[in-house]
Parts: structure tokens; C-alpha cells; sequence
């Protein structure tokens, strides 16, 4: 059950970011994709001429409702949102989550299509910075010197996406759940021992993979057995590397 009770805002008109507000979150900007290659002391001017606002919502509380019209971005300052979608029939489907330095909801706030075709909730306590970029389609004088910039960086991130996107129609297409789970795994950092954290809990994984949750345990618990992998909460360690291959 979703909480109720209402979000709390910390900064709510554009333009009101403060060198102490920036100084709070600088140093979540600095991972964060849309701000590479921006000097930290400018991060200030970027975020007024981004009309940036920050926002905190409590755990369960809803980011964005699907058919909403936006014109803004969003930065995960703290916390996890994770982005879904309802097919046809109703059910849920989880595009993926976000965390500390990812961006959502760029591809609408860059985009004539402001209607939102998923929704976002928090999935614990998160405080969310939001960014108008429709500055960056400006051609006035006098606007941030680091349009540039941002415009660049957005454009990057894009093509990350549209790269992530691409996995996951590759994972839809499996018709294996095993192949739908490497395809999967093949998409997550592996340290050298073999170890990925996954991002996910079992039932989210299932979810974002359109599995069964009960059929994704049977087979994950097959795998253990056949000695390809181990796991214990949201860490699995890869035995057999060929399995990634």
C-alpha cells in the first residue's frame, strides 16, 4: 500500500536554489550526467538557468501519474523512485529505478509530447531536484554559458538510454526465462570475484523482466544447483563466467 500523506516541498518556485541549497546537493550534481564538465562554483547560475526546484516526497508518495503533463526533469538527491508502466490488463511493469545522481524524465522536458506514459513513486523518502530545460531551446542572448554544455551532456545521457532500452527489448524477446536472466546479468557490472549487486529486489527483478516471481526463484535455485551462480539477497556471484559469454 502506497502512502498517502502529502509530499513536502523544500524549495518550490523556480529560481530560489541557493548557494547553500547547492552546496547541500553539490555533491550528488557532480555524478550526475546533465552537470559533467561544469565547474562546481557554477553549478548556482546553471540551476537558475534551469528554473531548478527541489522537492521531498515520503516513501510510497506518487512523482508523477501516467497522462500528467510535464515540462520538467528530474535528479534523484536522495532516496530511490523507480519508473513503471500498466499494460493493458492493468498489470505493472517496471521500466527500471533510480538513485542517488540519475536523471528521469528528460526525453519529455525536451519533447513536444508533455503527456507522461509512466508513472514514478518513491520507493523510500527521496528528495528530487527538478529542471526546465526549455532554456536550452533558447536562442535569446544573455542566457547560461554553459547551454552548451548541458545540451551536450542530455544528449549523451540520451543515447545511454536509448542503449538501455535496446537491453531491455533484447531481454523481452527471450523466450527462455534462463536466456531472459543472462541477458540481464550480461547488463550489470561484475567485479573480478564474480559478484553483481543487483538493484533490484527478487520480486522487482521479476517485474522488470515480465517473469513470475515464483518461476524466476525456481529458476535462479536451478541455477545455484547446476553451480553457474549463488546469491543471497540482492548479491549474486557468478561460478561459471562462460555463462556471461
Amino acid at each position: 500500500m502506497k502512502d498517502t500523506r502529502q509530499d513536502l516541498y523544500y524549495c518550490s518556485s523556480p529560481g530560489q536554489i541557493s548557494e547553500n541549497d547547492t552546496k547541500r546537493f553539490s555533491h550528488v550534481l557532480k555524478q550526475c550526467s546533465c552537470f559533467e564538465g561544469i565547474p562546481e562554483h557554477k553549478y548556482t547560475p546553471v540551476l537558475h538557468c534551469l528554473h531548478a526546484r527541489y522537492k521531498s516526497f515520503y516513501k510510497g508518495n506518487m512523482i508523477l501519474q501516467a497522462s500528467d503533463r510535464v515540462n520538467f526533469a528530474g535528479i534523484v538527491l536522495s532516496g530511490t523512485v523507480e519508473l513503471t508502466l500498466y499494460s493493458e490488463n492493468g498489470s505493472q511493469i517496471n521500466i527500471n529505478h533510480c538513485s542517488v545522481g540519475d536523471m528521469f524524465g528528460e526525453d519529455l522536458a525536451c519533447s513536444n509530447t508533455r503527456d507522461s506514459s509512466m508513472q514514478i513513486w518513491a520507493v523510500t523518502d527521496c528528495e528530487i531536484l527538478f529542471l526546465d530545460f526549455s532554456s536550452l531551446f533558447s536562442m535569446e542572448h544573455g542566457t547560461c554559458p554553459f547551454k552548451m554544455r548541458v545540451s551536450t551532456n542530455l544528449l549523451r545521457e540520451f543515447a545511454c538510454k536509448a542503449n538501455f532500452l535496446n537491453h531491455k527489448v533484447r531481454i523481452l524477446a527471450q523466450k527462455r526465462l534462463r536466456d531472459k536472466v543472462k541477458v540481464y546479468l550480461q547488463m550489470q557490472k561484475c567485479s573480478e570475484k564474480g559478484f553483481i549487486e543487483l538493484p533490484f529486489r527478487r520480486n522487482d527483478l521479476a517485474e522488470f523482466l515480465c517473469v513470475d516471481r515464483s518461476a524466476l526463484s525456481r529458476e535462479l535455485g536451478r541455477m545455484q544447483q547446476e553451480g553457474i551462480l549463488s546469491f543471497e539477497g540482492k548479491y549474486i556471484q557468478i561460478h561459471d563466467k562462460s555463462f556471461l559469454q
